[in-house]
């Protein structure tokens, strides 16, 4: 993972589309797809409003690590004391967004704040880690020994805080003052994701401070926090399909970050027309969060598939969406061994329909034109041992020759687009004596992928 994204922090706002037009498709992705799984994430929800020092925990359900010794502080405008109304600070901060913001202070005193996610992390899936903070100004001899560090981060943790992944954390001094600050990061799940704590995440050895007067034991920076966001890139379903002629618009839109698809489409919000796989990525800056899906078309009617079955193999019948197949099975993969009519009963949202694979057999191995013998003594007739194979597929292998102790004198591959394969009956650049010598084709058919082995023997004489 790289460093994170330090910018100015923008509110992100889901987008929701509910609209039908005949031929058109509309998946409103945003829905389910933004989710930010931080419960009550910019502080809002608060069980009362009779603030006080250290009473971040009012804003549920987050928690304070260590109270009494940590005093988190907490800011709403619904406070029913003027000292935690916003704006706060000697030049006065208002929230990042919304009525509330909480205030953390470091170094002289480690004060950390946890929530549990709303629901676990998806495994292998693009997380979009943000917050946004702001540090307190240093404002005059009452704050003399105040300090900016980079002591702010976000850390996941388990239920027992017995394990911890640091996942967002700054090298660099944090003393802008001006604004907001948004801190971003991809990050993929471990499984162990439980609690998401904010707070410092740093060693000692580690800390940065740019104080005004240094004095160790009193020394403190002091931040506030909004908007936290742990949101899964799960911005498109694993399959779209399409139904006839219908088209399928989404809209990918992900916390104002810059989209694009692999296609060369630019935006959140796109049409598919086209069946085929899509990869859609966010620039977060110095990361890329990913996602993936399969556009499938549904015919408007049943259809009838000619399939062919390679004699002594087995042939996947493959469908777009689960069907129905005989036997009751239900997949989107049924494999036969016999030729005949197969009967797939799709299961998607576009009605009835059927697809009938009609398998015949045909013959997928090769057909080989080798001499049984050659004599290799310079006159200029069946010098060489030339190789023929032919099928009506592709093909590839290798093929090799053997003396009669199981020797190998040579390998090479071949495949369907020579013309033929020869042996001048030298091993190591000598001549072999005169006997019998066996050699092996072991190849594959494009056809079906199959393995297969054709070999005989031949006679050198002189």
């Amino acid at each position: 993972m790289g460093s994170p994204r330090l910018s100015f922090a923008v509110k992100a706002k889901a987008k929701f589309f509910r609209l039908l037009i005949p031929g058109l498709l509309l998946y409103a992705t945003t829905i389910g797809a933004q989710v930010n799984l931080v419960p009550n994430p910019g502080f809002e929800g608060l069980s009362d409003c009779a603030l006080d020092y250290g009473r971040a925990d009012k804003a549920v359900p987050w928690q304070v690590v260590n109270p009494p010794l940590a005093t988190p502080d907490l800011f709403h405008f619904c406070s029913e004391s003027g000292f935690f109304v916003p704006p706060s600070g000697c030049f006065g901060v208002f929230p990042h967004t919304g009525e509330g913001m909480a205030g953390l202070a470091q170094m002289s005193v480690e004060e950390r704040i946890y929530a549990r996610l709303t629901a676990p992390l998806p495994p292998e899936t693009d997380i979009y880690v943000a917050f946004s903070f702001h540090p307190r100004q240093k404002c005059g001899d009452e704050f003399e020994t105040f300090c900016y560090s980079n002591t702010n981060g976000l850390s996941f943790t388990d239920i027992e805080m017995q394990w911890q992944q640091v996942v967002l954390e700054s090298d660099t001094l944090l003393d802008y003052t001006e604004d907001w600050t948004t801190m971003s990061t991809c990050y993929q799940s471990t499984g162990r994701e439980a609690l998401v704590l904010l707070g410092n995440v740093k060693t000692a050895a580690e800390e940065i401070r740019d104080c005004d007067y240094i004095q160790p034991d009193f020394n403190s920076a002091y931040f506030y926090i909004d908007d936290v966001v742990v949101a899964p890139f799960d911005v498109v379903p694993d399959t779209i399909m399409l139904c006839g002629a219908d088209s399928a618009v989404v809209d990918a839109a992900f916390y104002d970050l810059p989209i694009a698809w692999s296609d060369g489409w630019q935006g959140g919000l796109r049409a598919f027309t086209r069946e085929g796989p899509y990869t859609v990525t966010a620039d977060a800056g110095e990361c890329l969060l990913m996602d993936q899906t399969i556009v499938v078309r549904i015919p408007d009617e049943s259809r009838e598939v000619a399939a062919e079955l390679c004699r002594g193999s087995t042939l996947s019948l493959q469908v777009p969406v689960p069907a129905v197949w005989p036997g009751g099975d239900t997949s989107t993969v049924y494999t036969v061994s016999r030729p005949g009519l197969y009967i797939a009963d799709l299961l998607s949202e576009c009605g009835e329909r059927q697809l009938f694979y009609q398998v015949s057999e045909t013959d997928c191995s090769i057909n080989s034109f080798v001499p049984n013998a050659f004599s290799p003594n310079g006159d200029g007739i069946n010098d060489e041992l030339f190789f023929f194979f032919k099928s009506d597929y592709a093909f590839e292998g290798r093929l090799m020759i053997f003396d009669r102790w199981g020797n190998q004198l040579m390998s090479r591959e071949y495949n369907s687009t020579q013309p033929f394969a020869r042996w001048d009956a030298t091993f190591k650049g000598k001549q072999v004596p005169v006997g019998v010598y066996v050699w092996s084709y072991e190849y594959r058919s494009i056809r079906d992928g199959e393995r297969r082995v054709v070999s005989g023997d031949v006679s050198l004489v002189r």
